[in-house]
């Protein structure tokens, strides 16, 4: 890959202070979240944390699970006060009753879930974080998941990559990678991955990962690299999805881990279609997320403790 064609779309935002509006959001997801045992005696779940930026009135905000493996997801709704923070240090079982399982998180406020809020996505706004950690006797290792609005969809048709950097899966070193993704779509996609050393050379071109429709997947970085980077590329036949890749590297003697988010990646042509800069990657909103909410299980209204999520 030539990286002197491509631009980060980061370098877009450092030139202007955003507005409000363009930090927050009613829709996130979270691309990965567990209560599971992992190699080498690790166990890992994932804190989860929302605050309700809006003064005036609480909001009802719900979450949608979507499995590893895919599946039909679950979802449950709960009320953070104006001005206040909903924490779980163990969402999937203290809001869904999963004693052990991984996937996705589609977190978001609807209108009809909040019939005395103006109906707009700023006065809807929330934020949202998770981190999932190691939790031994020994103490805990985290890394933040943050929340995020836009995805990949099909290379072939937008032209749109994404890449971490930083990658160490060397196993005599005692790192190893996971890649994964959760797709929205509602078919089977291919997320396809390029490996390049700290020198830019390939490692490994093309290797393929299958995401199911409305699920999560997660595997072993499929070669060694040490301080390298991952470029993800979506290959979707349906044009459909919208698909969020990440990686992780944990280290083995500790069992701490380190999450990295990719940047979504163009060439000028793309980014500049007609003259003027378009946003890249599919930005998700409530009518998207209110579609994979209708095909899950919804699980009705959860409570809170000084905060803490539990289940009614």
């Amino acid at each position: 890959m030539n990286t002197s064609r491509y631009i980060f779309i980061t370098l877009l935002l450092v030139a202007v202070s955003l507005p409000l509006a363009a930090q927050i959001n009613d829709t996130y997801v979270i691309p990965a979240s567990a209560n599971a045992a992992g190699n080498f005696g690790t166990r890992w779940l994932t804190q989860f944390s929302v605050f309700n930026p809006q003064l005036d009135y609480p909001l009802t905000v719900s979450v949608t699970f979507l499995p590893t493996g895919g599946g039909t997801g679950i979802e449950k709704t709960f009320t953070v006060p104006a001005n206040g923070t909903v924490l779980s240090d163990n969402i999937l079982d203290d809001l869904f009753g999963i004693k052990s399982g991984s996937g996705a998180l589609l977190v978001a406020t609807f209108a009809e879930d909040n019939p005395t809020v103006p109906n707009d996505v700023l006065s809807r706004s929330f934020l949202v974080t998770t981190n999932t950690y190691n939790n031994v006797k020994s103490g805990t290792y985290g890394q933040t998941i943050p929340g995020v609005w836009a995805g990949l969809q099909d290379f072939s048709s937008d032209g749109i990559s994404a890449v971490a950097h930083g990658i160490r899966n060397v196993s005599r070193l005692g790192w190893r990678t996971n890649i994964g993704a959760v797709n929205l779509g509602r078919s089977n996609v291919t997320l396809r991955i390029n490996i390049y050393d700290a020198d830019g050379k390939t490692i490994m071109q093309r290797a393929t990962l299958d995401i199911p429709g409305l699920g999560h997947r997660q595997a072993s970085l499929p070669a060694e690299v040490d301080g390298g980077s991952v470029e993800f590329f979506v290959d979707d036949p349906s044009h459909t999805a919208v698909v969020f890749p990440y990686s992780s590297t944990i280290d083995d003697l500790s069992g701490d881990p380190t999450y990295q988010g990719p940047t979504l990646l163009a060439n000028a042509k793309v980014l500049f279609k007609m003259g003027t800069p378009v946003m890249l990657g599919r930005k998700i909103d409530s009518d998207f997320a209110r579609g994979i909410r209708e095909s899950a299980t919804r699980l009705g209204h959860a409570s809170f403790v000084n905060s803490r999520v539990r289940t009614e």
